[in-house]
Protein backbone atom coordinates (compact mmCIF):
# COMPACT_ATOMS: atom_id res chain seq x y z
CA UNK A 1 0.00 0.00 0.00
CA UNK A 2 1.41 2.97 -0.97
CA UNK A 3 0.64 6.87 -0.68
CA UNK A 4 2.39 10.08 -1.26
CA UNK A 5 2.99 11.99 2.31
CA UNK A 6 2.28 15.26 2.57
CA UNK A 7 4.61 18.09 3.17
CA UNK A 8 3.37 19.24 6.10
CA UNK A 9 2.33 16.48 8.63
CA UNK A 10 1.69 16.61 12.54
CA UNK A 11 3.53 14.68 14.28
CA UNK A 12 2.51 13.10 17.84
CA UNK A 13 5.40 12.68 20.05
CA UNK A 14 4.70 10.84 22.83
CA UNK A 15 5.53 12.74 26.17
CA UNK A 16 7.21 11.29 28.99
CA UNK A 17 4.83 10.56 32.35
CA UNK A 18 5.08 8.54 35.58
CA UNK A 19 3.44 5.46 34.83
CA UNK A 20 3.91 3.35 38.37
CA UNK A 21 3.88 -0.38 37.14
CA UNK A 22 6.10 -3.46 38.47
CA UNK A 23 9.03 -4.20 37.11
CA UNK A 24 8.34 -8.03 37.89
CA UNK A 25 5.92 -10.21 39.92
CA UNK A 26 7.82 -12.74 42.01
CA UNK A 27 6.62 -14.22 44.96
CA UNK A 28 5.11 -10.86 46.52
CA UNK A 29 2.94 -10.67 43.76
CA UNK A 30 5.14 -7.76 42.81
CA UNK A 31 7.26 -5.32 44.97
CA UNK A 32 7.91 -1.80 44.77
CA UNK A 33 9.74 0.97 47.42
CA UNK A 34 7.48 4.25 47.06
CA UNK A 35 7.59 6.69 49.51
CA UNK A 36 8.88 4.87 52.70
CA UNK A 37 6.14 2.08 52.17
CA UNK A 38 6.94 -1.47 51.35
CA UNK A 39 3.88 -2.17 48.19
CA UNK A 40 3.51 -5.87 47.67
CA UNK A 41 0.88 -6.88 44.76
CA UNK A 42 -1.10 -8.93 47.30
CA UNK A 43 -1.56 -8.45 50.95
CA UNK A 44 1.14 -11.01 53.52
CA UNK A 45 -0.39 -13.06 55.39
CA UNK A 46 0.43 -13.06 59.17
CA UNK A 47 2.96 -16.53 58.85
CA UNK A 48 3.22 -19.14 56.48
CA UNK A 49 5.21 -20.44 53.55
CA UNK A 50 4.41 -18.12 50.84
CA UNK A 51 4.85 -15.30 53.72
CA UNK A 52 8.30 -16.66 54.12
CA UNK A 53 8.91 -16.97 50.32
CA UNK A 54 8.11 -13.10 50.09
CA UNK A 55 10.07 -11.42 52.91
CA UNK A 56 13.55 -13.58 51.62
CA UNK A 57 12.63 -11.62 48.35
CA UNK A 58 12.57 -8.37 50.04
CA UNK A 59 15.52 -9.06 51.91
CA UNK A 60 17.04 -9.41 48.71
CA UNK A 61 15.91 -6.63 47.31
CA UNK A 62 16.88 -4.29 50.74
CA UNK A 63 20.58 -5.86 49.77
CA UNK A 64 20.45 -3.47 46.50
CA UNK A 65 19.41 -0.52 48.29
CA UNK A 66 22.24 0.56 50.77
CA UNK A 67 20.26 3.92 50.99
CA UNK A 68 17.65 2.36 53.17
CA UNK A 69 18.68 2.54 56.94
CA UNK A 70 16.02 0.40 58.62
CA UNK A 71 13.19 -1.53 57.86
CA UNK A 72 10.05 -1.79 60.26
CA UNK A 73 7.85 -5.02 60.21
CA UNK A 74 4.14 -4.56 61.73
CA UNK A 75 2.00 -6.76 62.59
CA UNK A 76 -1.77 -5.79 62.01
CA UNK A 77 -4.14 -8.25 63.71
CA UNK A 78 -7.50 -8.52 65.17
CA UNK A 79 -7.35 -7.91 68.86
CA UNK A 80 -8.08 -11.52 69.66
CA UNK A 81 -4.60 -12.38 67.51
CA UNK A 82 -2.74 -9.33 69.46
CA UNK A 83 -3.12 -8.68 72.71
CA UNK A 84 -0.89 -10.40 75.48
CA UNK A 85 2.06 -10.15 73.00
CA UNK A 86 0.84 -12.55 70.77
CA UNK A 87 1.12 -9.95 67.64
CA UNK A 88 4.10 -8.71 68.53
CA UNK A 89 5.70 -12.43 68.44
CA UNK A 90 4.58 -12.60 64.90
CA UNK A 91 6.15 -9.33 63.90
CA UNK A 92 9.25 -10.29 65.34
CA UNK A 93 9.00 -13.82 63.56
CA UNK A 94 8.79 -12.08 60.42
CA UNK A 95 11.75 -10.08 61.38
CA UNK A 96 13.67 -13.05 62.18
CA UNK A 97 13.14 -14.00 58.35
CA UNK A 98 14.68 -10.96 56.61
CA UNK A 99 17.58 -11.48 59.37
CA UNK A 100 18.21 -14.82 58.31
CA UNK A 101 18.25 -13.68 54.80
CA UNK A 102 20.65 -11.28 55.41
CA UNK A 103 19.11 -8.10 56.77
CA UNK A 104 21.64 -6.65 59.41
CA UNK A 105 19.53 -7.12 62.75
CA UNK A 106 20.38 -3.18 63.32
CA UNK A 107 18.03 -2.26 60.18
CA UNK A 108 14.75 -4.28 61.54
CA UNK A 109 12.76 -3.67 63.98
CA UNK A 110 9.13 -5.07 64.88
CA UNK A 111 5.54 -3.69 66.17
CA UNK A 112 2.04 -4.68 66.40
CA UNK A 113 -0.43 -2.15 65.78
CA UNK A 114 -4.09 -2.75 65.72
CA UNK A 115 -5.61 -4.21 62.88
CA UNK A 116 -6.98 -2.02 59.93
CA UNK A 117 -10.65 -2.23 60.18
CA UNK A 118 -12.51 -4.31 57.91
CA UNK A 119 -9.71 -6.46 56.58
CA UNK A 120 -7.93 -9.89 58.20
CA UNK A 121 -4.65 -9.76 59.79
CA UNK A 122 -2.01 -8.97 57.46
CA UNK A 123 1.94 -7.90 57.40
CA UNK A 124 3.19 -4.11 56.44
CA UNK A 125 6.42 -3.19 55.56
CA UNK A 126 7.75 0.03 55.97
CA UNK A 127 11.23 1.78 55.90
CA UNK A 128 13.37 4.73 56.15
CA UNK A 129 15.60 5.84 53.41
CA UNK A 130 18.86 8.18 54.78
CA UNK A 131 21.29 8.24 51.57
CA UNK A 132 24.52 8.94 52.21
CA UNK A 133 24.57 10.35 48.74
CA UNK A 134 21.80 12.45 47.17
CA UNK A 135 20.22 10.74 44.83
CA UNK A 136 20.62 11.60 40.72
CA UNK A 137 17.54 9.88 39.47
CA UNK A 138 14.79 7.51 40.44
CA UNK A 139 12.95 4.93 38.26
CA UNK A 140 9.74 6.43 37.25
CA UNK A 141 8.69 3.59 35.09
CA UNK A 142 9.67 -0.17 34.25
CA UNK A 143 8.66 -3.09 32.31
CA UNK A 144 10.77 -6.14 32.13
CA UNK A 145 13.96 -6.73 34.18
CA UNK A 146 15.73 -3.94 35.06
CA UNK A 147 18.84 -3.60 37.70
CA UNK A 148 21.69 -1.62 38.67
CA UNK A 149 24.96 -1.44 40.61
CA UNK A 150 28.17 0.17 41.03
CA UNK A 151 29.50 -2.55 38.40
CA UNK A 152 28.15 -5.21 35.83
CA UNK A 153 28.84 -7.79 38.42
CA UNK A 154 27.12 -5.83 41.24
CA UNK A 155 23.77 -5.15 39.20
CA UNK A 156 20.57 -6.03 41.42
CA UNK A 157 17.04 -5.76 40.41
CA UNK A 158 15.30 -2.41 40.39
CA UNK A 159 11.41 -1.21 40.57
CA UNK A 160 9.55 1.89 40.26
CA UNK A 161 10.25 4.16 43.07
CA UNK A 162 13.98 3.41 43.67
CA UNK A 163 16.58 6.03 43.75
CA UNK A 164 19.61 6.30 41.67
CA UNK A 165 23.24 7.75 42.51
CA UNK A 166 26.35 8.90 41.40
CA UNK A 167 28.30 6.08 39.29
CA UNK A 168 25.49 3.58 39.23
CA UNK A 169 24.75 1.31 36.23
CA UNK A 170 21.78 1.21 35.05
CA UNK A 171 20.65 -1.51 32.71
CA UNK A 172 17.82 -3.02 31.29
CA UNK A 173 17.66 -6.71 29.74
CA UNK A 174 16.54 -7.62 26.39
CA UNK A 175 12.30 -6.71 26.07
CA UNK A 176 12.75 -4.20 28.81
CA UNK A 177 12.75 -0.38 29.11
CA UNK A 178 12.43 1.94 31.52
CA UNK A 179 12.22 5.31 32.33
CA UNK A 180 14.24 8.08 34.67
CA UNK A 181 13.57 11.00 36.22
CA UNK A 182 16.65 12.76 36.72
CA UNK A 183 17.29 15.14 39.67
CA UNK A 184 16.93 18.07 37.17
CA UNK A 185 13.51 16.76 36.07
CA UNK A 186 14.56 15.50 32.95
CA UNK A 187 13.50 12.36 31.73
CA UNK A 188 15.40 9.52 30.07
CA UNK A 189 13.77 6.35 28.30
CA UNK A 190 16.40 3.75 28.21
CA UNK A 191 15.33 1.13 25.74
CA UNK A 192 16.16 -2.49 25.65
CA UNK A 193 19.22 -4.30 26.15
CA UNK A 194 20.88 -1.09 27.42
CA UNK A 195 23.68 -0.16 29.96
CA UNK A 196 23.49 3.96 31.38
CA UNK A 197 25.83 4.87 33.66
CA UNK A 198 24.65 7.87 35.80
CA UNK A 199 27.63 10.59 36.65
CA UNK A 200 27.35 13.70 38.42
CA UNK A 201 24.11 16.05 38.64
CA UNK A 202 24.91 19.65 39.86
CA UNK A 203 21.96 21.67 40.42
CA UNK A 204 22.61 25.57 40.45
CA UNK A 205 21.34 28.72 40.95
CA UNK A 206 19.21 30.39 38.35
CA UNK A 207 18.00 27.22 36.91
CA UNK A 208 21.94 26.30 36.23
CA UNK A 209 22.93 22.55 35.83
CA UNK A 210 25.23 19.65 34.82
CA UNK A 211 24.35 16.54 33.86
CA UNK A 212 26.43 13.84 32.65
CA UNK A 213 25.65 10.87 31.33
CA UNK A 214 27.32 7.90 29.72
CA UNK A 215 26.06 5.27 27.24
CA UNK A 216 27.71 1.92 27.63
CA UNK A 217 25.50 0.46 25.64
CA UNK A 218 21.91 0.21 23.50
CA UNK A 219 19.55 3.23 23.12
CA UNK A 220 18.44 5.86 24.86
CA UNK A 221 15.75 8.95 24.29
CA UNK A 222 16.28 12.36 26.25
CA UNK A 223 13.85 14.73 27.29
CA UNK A 224 15.52 17.34 28.51
CA UNK A 225 14.42 20.07 30.92
CA UNK A 226 15.29 23.58 30.51
CA UNK A 227 18.91 25.18 31.95
CA UNK A 228 19.81 28.43 32.62
CA UNK A 229 22.93 30.09 31.06
CA UNK A 230 25.90 28.02 31.27
CA UNK A 231 24.28 24.49 31.64
CA UNK A 232 25.46 21.52 30.55
CA UNK A 233 23.75 18.16 29.73
CA UNK A 234 26.31 15.65 27.97
CA UNK A 235 25.19 11.82 27.00
CA UNK A 236 28.77 10.04 26.46
CA UNK A 237 29.72 6.88 23.98
CA UNK A 238 32.87 5.45 24.33
CA UNK A 239 33.41 7.36 20.65
CA UNK A 240 31.50 10.61 20.91
CA UNK A 241 29.88 13.11 23.12
CA UNK A 242 26.21 14.92 22.75
CA UNK A 243 25.94 18.04 23.97
CA UNK A 244 22.20 19.21 24.55
CA UNK A 245 21.44 22.31 23.46
CA UNK A 246 17.83 21.53 22.71
CA UNK A 247 14.90 19.17 24.45
CA UNK A 248 14.37 16.30 22.43
CA UNK A 249 16.76 13.79 21.00
CA UNK A 250 18.14 10.31 20.73
CA UNK A 251 21.40 8.40 21.34
CA UNK A 252 22.70 4.92 20.41
CA UNK A 253 25.41 3.23 21.46
CA UNK A 254 27.11 0.99 18.10
CA UNK A 255 28.72 -2.22 19.61
CA UNK A 256 31.52 -1.04 16.96
CA UNK A 257 32.05 1.70 18.68
CA UNK A 258 30.36 4.24 16.77
CA UNK A 259 27.35 5.99 17.90
CA UNK A 260 24.49 7.40 16.16
CA UNK A 261 22.15 11.11 17.06
CA UNK A 262 18.64 11.59 16.16
CA UNK A 263 17.58 15.36 16.96
CA UNK A 264 13.69 15.56 17.14
CA UNK A 265 13.31 19.26 18.73
CA UNK A 266 16.30 21.59 19.39
CA UNK A 267 19.68 21.39 18.81
CA UNK A 268 22.63 19.12 19.22
CA UNK A 269 26.16 19.12 19.95
CA UNK A 270 27.61 15.82 18.37
CA UNK A 271 31.49 15.95 19.10
CA UNK A 272 34.15 13.59 18.67
CA UNK A 273 38.44 13.33 18.43
CA UNK A 274 37.99 14.74 15.13
CA UNK A 275 35.78 16.90 15.54
CA UNK A 276 32.43 18.44 15.87
CA UNK A 277 28.81 19.17 14.45
CA UNK A 278 25.65 20.70 15.44
CA UNK A 279 22.24 18.43 14.85
CA UNK A 280 19.18 20.46 14.10
CA UNK A 281 16.09 18.77 15.10
CA UNK A 282 14.76 16.92 12.42
CA UNK A 283 18.19 16.00 11.58
CA UNK A 284 20.56 12.62 12.66
CA UNK A 285 24.35 12.39 12.13
CA UNK A 286 26.88 9.36 13.59
CA UNK A 287 30.58 9.10 14.06
CA UNK A 288 32.33 5.65 13.23
CA UNK A 289 35.04 4.41 15.30
CA UNK A 290 38.10 6.94 14.61
CA UNK A 291 36.29 9.05 11.86
CA UNK A 292 34.73 12.87 12.65
CA UNK A 293 30.83 12.98 12.80
CA UNK A 294 29.01 12.83 9.53
CA UNK A 295 27.18 16.17 7.92
CA UNK A 296 23.83 16.22 9.83
CA UNK A 297 20.98 14.51 7.66
CA UNK A 298 17.31 14.70 7.44
CA UNK A 299 15.61 12.21 9.49
CA UNK A 300 12.94 10.47 7.91
CA UNK A 301 8.97 11.69 8.07
CA UNK A 302 6.58 10.45 10.38
CA UNK A 303 4.15 7.49 8.46
CA UNK A 304 0.96 8.03 7.94
CA UNK A 305 -1.27 4.82 9.71
CA UNK A 306 -4.17 3.31 7.98
CA UNK A 307 -5.71 1.56 10.74
CA UNK A 308 -6.88 0.63 13.04
CA UNK A 309 -7.44 3.97 14.43
CA UNK A 310 -9.35 2.25 17.10
CA UNK A 311 -12.21 -0.55 18.45
CA UNK A 312 -12.42 -3.72 19.81
CA UNK A 313 -11.55 -7.27 18.33
CA UNK A 314 -11.83 -10.80 19.03
CA UNK A 315 -9.07 -11.82 16.88
CA UNK A 316 -5.34 -10.11 16.54
CA UNK A 317 -5.72 -7.18 14.07
CA UNK A 318 -3.46 -6.33 11.30
CA UNK A 319 -1.97 -3.07 11.58
CA UNK A 320 -1.21 -0.99 7.88
CA UNK A 321 0.12 2.08 7.32
CA UNK A 322 1.52 3.67 3.97
CA UNK A 323 5.30 3.95 2.70
CA UNK A 324 7.44 6.21 3.45
CA UNK A 325 9.86 7.35 1.39
CA UNK A 326 13.80 6.07 1.97
CA UNK A 327 12.11 3.13 4.43
CA UNK A 328 14.58 0.50 4.78
CA UNK A 329 12.34 -1.76 7.50
CA UNK A 330 9.32 0.33 10.21
CA UNK A 331 9.93 -0.23 14.21
CA UNK A 332 6.73 -1.04 15.35
CA UNK A 333 6.24 0.25 18.92
CA UNK A 334 3.19 -1.64 21.81
CA UNK A 335 2.22 0.15 24.62
CA UNK A 336 -0.25 -0.59 28.14
CA UNK A 337 -0.20 3.31 28.02
CA UNK A 338 -0.39 6.44 25.06
CA UNK A 339 3.05 7.82 26.54
CA UNK A 340 5.07 4.65 26.02
CA UNK A 341 6.83 5.09 29.17
CA UNK A 342 6.82 1.24 30.36
CA UNK A 343 4.93 -2.01 29.09
CA UNK A 344 6.28 -1.55 25.39
CA UNK A 345 6.78 -4.44 23.07
CA UNK A 346 8.70 -2.90 20.06
CA UNK A 347 8.70 -5.45 16.78
CA UNK A 348 10.34 -5.15 13.29
CA UNK A 349 8.55 -4.76 9.72
CA UNK A 350 10.23 -5.18 6.35
CA UNK A 351 6.30 -4.10 4.87
CA UNK A 352 3.88 -1.38 5.37
CA UNK A 353 1.74 -3.87 7.73
CA UNK A 354 2.22 -6.27 10.59
CA UNK A 355 0.12 -8.75 11.91
CA UNK A 356 -0.20 -8.51 16.59
CA UNK A 357 1.06 -11.50 17.44
CA UNK A 358 -1.72 -13.84 19.68
CA UNK A 359 -2.28 -13.63 23.26
CA UNK A 360 -1.61 -9.82 23.36
CA UNK A 361 -4.83 -9.23 25.29
CA UNK A 362 -6.23 -5.93 26.31
CA UNK A 363 -6.10 -2.69 25.37
CA UNK A 364 -2.62 -1.49 23.35
CA UNK A 365 -1.42 1.62 21.81
CA UNK A 366 0.46 1.99 19.04
CA UNK A 367 2.52 3.78 16.82
CA UNK A 368 5.30 3.00 14.05
CA UNK A 369 8.59 4.52 13.30
CA UNK A 370 10.93 4.70 9.68
CA UNK A 371 13.93 3.17 9.76
CA UNK A 372 16.45 4.07 6.68
CA UNK A 373 19.66 1.94 5.69
CA UNK A 374 21.94 3.14 7.92
CA UNK A 375 19.77 2.38 11.18
CA UNK A 376 18.34 6.32 11.45
CA UNK A 377 15.31 6.12 13.19
CA UNK A 378 12.54 8.79 12.36
CA UNK A 379 9.59 10.47 13.49
CA UNK A 380 7.12 8.51 15.29
CA UNK A 381 3.62 8.27 13.88
CA UNK A 382 0.48 9.55 15.35
CA UNK A 383 -0.82 7.22 18.13
CA UNK A 384 -3.86 5.06 17.91
CA UNK A 385 -5.37 2.28 19.91
CA UNK A 386 -7.09 -1.32 19.35
CA UNK A 387 -8.68 -3.69 22.30
CA UNK A 388 -8.46 -6.97 21.37
CA UNK A 389 -10.95 -9.48 23.63
CA UNK A 390 -10.66 -12.77 22.20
Amino acid sequence: MTRTLPCLMVFALAAFQARAEDAAVGPCGGLRFVNGRVEMGRKLEPKGPATEACLKHVAEALAARPAIRAVTVAARLPDAERLDGQGLAVAKAAADILVSAGVSRTRVSAVAPPAVPGEPGQLQLAYVERPTQPRVARVRAASGEVSAGAAPDELRPRGVGDSLYTGELFHTSKDASAELELADASRVRVLSDSMLRLGAIELGANAKRVVRLELMRGSVETLAAPGGDGSVFEVRTRGAVAGVRGTQFRVSAQEDGGSRLETLEGKVALGAEKGEVEVAGGQGSRVLPGAAPEPPRPLLAAPLLNGPRGGSFTTAPKLEWFTVPGAKTYRVELGRTADFAAGVRTFESQAQEFAVPAGLAGKWFWRVLPVDADGFIGFPSKIFAFDLRP
